[in-house]
């Protein structure tokens, strides 16, 4: 057997936009997050730069909203809740990563199938953030809870998301070699084929022919 390595589009311009809005000003609200609680010297230009990058946050977060709807079929939000016929990669996936990625690493299309579940978590997350960012900036009570603890919290469960989420795509594009970190850039994913080897010089194709019943007529 051989193989043939394909680039096929799978992410919209659309889609690489709102990712590329979400994950950096995700990144710069994380930092600027940090320097408002543990720097009293800076917290004040900080929070000015940490609502100016929420703004970006929001627009990111709308576009790809829209995306789960109106998007091709894998930006939508059904391609984002695991099937039944997802379950072996699932399981495979689970195993790379109890063996450290010693066992082989599962192919998917677009989205990991173990990770599309926490993605769909990572967006209600993000717009928990938003909401809860809202409210610290008008007071008062958000369904009887304190807006600023539930951001503080949400924002650390971010940060750990956010790490492993590097820490994994960057494993995964290594050990795969599907261009996942270039995808999110260009749009492109390599996919290897596997492809029946040449015939050598006077062998002939191997066929299969059905056997003949006994109870068959001649």
């Amino acid at each position: 057997m051989s193989e043939e390595t394909k680039r096929v589009l799978v992410w919209s311009g659309w889609l690489r936009l709102s990712h590329a809005l979400i994950a950096l000003s995700t990144l710069l609200l994380l930092a600027t997050g940090e320097l408002i609680s543990q720097s009293p010297m800076l917290a004040s230009n900080a929070a000015d730069i940490h609502n100016y990058v929420a703004g970006f946050l929001a627009i990111g977060l709308l576009i790809r909203i829209v995306l789960m709807f109106i998007g091709q079929p894998n930006e939508r939000i059904g391609n984002l809740i695991p099937k039944a016929i997802e379950l072996p990669p699932i399981v495979e996936m689970l195993r790379f990563y109890a063996l450290l990625g010693k066992a082989p690493l599962p192919r998917w299309y677009a989205q990991n199938p173990l990770w599309k579940p926490i993605y769909l978590a990572f967006y209600l997350v993000l717009m928990m953030q938003v909401i809860t960012g809202l409210f610290i900036q008008e007071g008062g009570l958000l369904l009887g809870f304190y807006p600023p603890s539930l951001h503080i919290f949400w924002a650390m469960a971010l940060l750990i998301f956010t790490l492993f989420h590097l820490f994994c795509v960057i494993w995964h594009d290594y050990k795969g070699g599907g261009s996942d970190v270039s995808a999110m850039i260009n749009g492109l994913r390599s996919f290897t084929i596997d492809q029946p080897a040449p015939l050598e010089k006077g062998e002939q194709p191997i066929t299969f022919k059905p056997l003949k019943s006994p109870y068959s007529k001649k």
